[in-house]
């Protein structure tokens, strides 16, 4: 075998159609594959074809990782001005990580990416994606011969977040004859005939098993090959567009080390603080993919935003050993250190605004009511606080499930990754057992997390809300837990209110907040909550009858579930604002102190 790197080489060619469409396109709100056969149908639609040789500069690199860019050159027609122009740089990428297509299934890209220019000097990029949507093994010939484009001004991949102008969009298609030629034009700068079958093979062989890793059933388990694939970097802070960001560690009475992020745009008196809910963390209020949670209060201003990662979130490891911890650890030892923590950093005349998620809504709506917690500026509660109730298919899961996973199968706890994980056992047969009867989608951690909260298809959120590359990295942001928490859940739902897990000091929390005097406190929930359904309705109507009644509210999001209110893609536009208003009504009015800045302590 040749010492230079092995090449290999292959003419394509595509034809089909385009329409000259001008429009301003989003990466994050790309064109659906519907949209672009709708458009591409219309009688004033124009033909179009091209015919470019595509360069693998180093097969070994390219089997490392299919998505490792090959190298396209030829030319393209001018739509204008039906001459040809020069491909100046070209990339293709064979299968890689989807990103231009909405489809949930989407579960590999096949992307083609032209800087030209024209006759006038004018910039432009034309991109064009093939997608393979996951067990649509009868669709193979048909995705991977199907070319959805894009003519935009400038040069600029797909991935890069600007919004792109787009002059015309378009369909093209493989034929069978050009097929056949394509197959017949791959060559390598192999000498020998043997060296190049081989290195021919190879290359057929990877394209092979990474269809397969598509296109096969779920029972076959290729999911496995994802286990270690990010569409952004794991716990990152790449979605928070201004201010400085700093982490703070502290430290627990009962002996773990938990952490507060902070993310100052401007020192303000009035700062928010936010809790996720179990198994999520700090990152699904920081999501690149669309504009969250932060970066709304950023720009509505609020500069000086706060997370706390308590013990339940994916950040640590906490979860992922057998343990006893219960939300009343979390209200005793993890709120309020962390409020100590955040007014030692900012100074004790801070007003501090919680907003609050789902199971750490709960704790901190028990920790206030225990007395934990004192003169918090305002509540916003999403989903459940002081009631909880669940679906009775829910319920039922939560009377046996902890009990036949933790002390039958064995299992320290129970994660969205489990589909992921390399090899074979570890709960696989739970994905195996949820797959059988779900048929909303086919990503693996979708259907885990509608296994391990409530009940719907799916369970914590409204498809319509996710953007698809949230849908595709599920796992990243939802982590694994015990079963102790679902075990305390359990005692509140048959108590029907929040009540303390340990029976040597019981705590009724709804008793105990109803004897409170209670800051300004809005109870929040989706429509179709299918996680905790009515809980902040049921706790809104009973607070509502107290000396509290006038200092709590109640309000619902129209086609919104449990965890979209805070990661759904349109929520600046649909439920943000109600939180920011609220928050407003409830700042203070006089200018904000000069505040003490710690950094990274």
């Amino acid at each position: 075998m040749s010492a230079t790197a092995t090449r290999i080489e292959f003419t394509e060619k595509m034809a089909g159609h385009f329409i000259a469409r001008k429009f301003t396109l989003s990466a994050a709100k790309p064109l659906s594959r519907a949209e672009f056969l709708s458009e591409s149908s219309h009688s004033h639609r124009r033909d179009f074809a091209f015919t470019v040789t595509i360069k693998v500069p180093d097969l070994n690199k390219f089997l490392q990782d299919p998505a490792t860019p090959s190298q396209i050159s030829g030319k393209i027609t001018d739509f204008r001005f039906s001459e040809d122009m020069q491909i100046e740089r070209g990339y293709f990428q064979l299968f890689t990580t989807p990103a231009a297509s909405p489809d949930f299934d989407t579960v590999k890209e096949m992307h083609y990416t032209l800087f030209l220019t024209d006759r006038e000097g004018r910039k432009w990029t034309f991109f064009g994606f093939k997608e393979l949507l996951k067990e649509a093994t009868t669709e193979l010939w048909k995705q991977t011969t199907t070319l959805y484009f894009y003519l935009w001004e400038g040069h600029s991949t797909f991935d890069t977040y600007a919004e792109k102008n787009v002059h015309a969009i378009g369909v093209l298609r493989i034929s069978v004859a050009d097929f056949a030629r394509q197959m017949a034009s791959f060559k390598t700068n192999l000498n020998s005939f043997s060296e190049e079958k081989k290195a021919l093979l190879t290359y057929f062989k990877a394209f092979a098993e990474n269809a397969w890793q598509a296109y096969a059933p779920f029972f076959f388990t290729t999911t496995t090959a994802r286990w270690n694939e990010h569409a952004y970097p794991v716990h990152t802070t790449q979605g928070v567009a201004e201010g400085e960001i700093t982490t703070h560690p502290f430290d627990t009475r009962d002996g773990l080390t938990l952490s507060l992020q902070r993310f100052c745009k401007t020192p303000a008196r009035d700062v928010v603080l936010l809790l996720h809910g179990l198994t999520t963390s700090t990152d699904m209020f920081i999501m690149p993919e669309h504009k969250n949670i932060v970066n709304h209060l950023h720009a509505q201003g609020f500069g000086d935003v706060w997370s706390l990662d308590w013990r339940g979130s994916s950040r640590f490891p906490y979860n992922l050993i057998p343990h006893k911890y219960t939300i009343d650890d979390v209200a005793r030892f993890d709120i309020p250190a962390a409020v100590e923590k955040l007014r030692a950093l900012c100074g004790e005349e801070v007003r501090i605004h919680v907003i609050a998620h789902c199971v750490g809504s709960i704790a901190f709506m028990a920790s206030y009511a225990a007395g934990y917690v004192r003169n918090i500026a305002s509540i916003v509660a999403n989903s459940v606080s002081l009631t909880p109730q669940v679906r009775w298919q829910a319920f039922l899961k939560m009377m046996a499930g902890p009990e036949i996973l933790e002390n039958l199968a064995g299992y320290p706890y129970v994660s969205p990754k489990m589909p992921y994980l390399p090899g074979r056992g570890f709960g696989k047969w739970l994905y195996w057992m949820e797959r059988s009867i779900r048929h909303e989608c086919k990503e693996p951690a979708c259907h885990m997390i509608s296994f391990m909260w409530g009940w719907g298809f799916p369970a914590a959120f409204n498809h319509r809300n996710i953007h698809p590359l949230t849908h595709r990295r599920l796992a990243d942001l939802f982590g694994g837990t015990g079963f102790h928490y679902y075990k305390h859940i359990r005692k509140m739902l048959l108590h029907k209110a929040s009540v303390s897990w340990d029976e040597r000091t019981p705590i009724n929390y709804l008793e105990e907040m109803m004897k409170r005097d209670l800051p300004p406190t809005l109870l929040i929930s989706g429509t179709e909550n299918q996680i905790f359904p009515g809980s902040n309705k049921k706790t809104y109507d009973i607070l509502s009858a107290t000396k509290n009644g006038l200092k709590v509210r109640y309000q619902e999001f129209a086609q919104y579930g449990h965890q979209d209110v805070f990661m759904g893609q349109y929520c600046h536009e649909e439920v943000f604002p109600a939180l920011v208003e609220f928050l407003r009504e409830h700042a203070a009015v006089a200018s904000a102190p000069k505040l003490r800045i710690a950094r990274g302590s």
